[in-house]
């Protein structure tokens, strides 16, 4: 396991300490969320706020894949704040979602940030490491319980309106998942403006759309591979550029309301 597999580690060391500080930091930092996004700057999502969290009660009895774009570095909690409703984030611990973070950023340097990240449920996912590294092992067995994981699909800050290609993670946890997984994707506008690369303090003052996509069943996606004799690698890449096809069009919509232009 990488030094940095933090999450891990102290899941298994000292489980019920981890997860009672992890039960109080995901709601806190949540609603902290909320307040600066809806308060202090402005949140549009379509089609509706709580559309999402509907999303993920409607098919709890499956293992549920988000996917989006990346814009800034509080994307992920501060989204989450918004589209979770509050009964999710204070009674809901376990099907609040696991996310892969770059270990660079969110777990080198002091101790407390790494730690701080782990009781958000992020794990420690390291560029080059490829799709077989622990965190992904960890989200396939939590996505094999049907557990809920979040993927920023370009693998990095991205805060032009250019979608950078999908990496075949995604496409990987899919394939390898005992039971085919949901995926529901969706992309934002405005929280590069929120917290600018480079920048530690988020600003005020700002408008932030979302858009949301409809939940892709990805158990067609998997027979057709199948009846074709795709083979593992191709199998990957098929799968993750429908994802990313979806992705794309929202794109084109999602610009449409928060630029008013295509």
């Amino acid at each position: 396991m990488h030094k940095g597999a933090v999450p891990v580690r102290l899941f298994w060391s000292c489980p019920r300490l981890w997860r009672a500080l992890s039960r109080f930091m995901i709601p806190t930092v949540s609603l902290l969320s909320r307040l600066h996004l809806t308060r202090l700057n402005s949140m549009n999502v379509h089609p509706s706020q709580y559309h999402l969290d509907d999303l993920l009660s409607q098919n709890e009895d499956r293992p549920i894949i988000t996917v989006s774009n990346h814009m800034s570095c509080l994307d992920d909690p501060m989204l989450w704040g918004v589209l979770y409703r509050p009964g999710r984030l204070l009674w809901g611990w376990e099907s609040v979602r696991w996310v892969p973070g770059a270990h660079e950023i969110c777990f080198q340097g002091h101790p407390a940030k790494g730690l701080f990240m782990s009781l958000g449920k992020t794990l420690s996912c390291v560029r080059g490491d490829g799709v077989h590294q622990p965190c992904m092992e960890f989200s396939l067995a939590e996505l094999n319980r049907n557990g809920h994981i979040h993927l920023f699909v370009e693998g990095r800050v991205n805060d032009t309106r250019e979608l950078i290609r999908t990496k075949w993670g995604v496409g990987r946890l899919v394939m390898d998942c005992k039971r085919p997984p949901i995926v529901i994707p969706w992309v934002h506008r405005g929280m590069e403006r929120v917290l600018p690369l480079y920048h530690t303090l988020p600003r005020m003052g700002n408008r932030v759309t979302v858009e949301i996509g409809k939940p892709i069943d990805t158990e067609p996606l998997l027979s057709e591979c199948r009846y074709l004799g795709l083979s593992s690698i191709a199998t990957r890449k098929y799968l993750t550029d429908c994802i990313e096809w979806e992705l794309r069009k929202l794109t084109v919509q999602v610009d449409q309301k928060h630029y008013g232009v295509s």
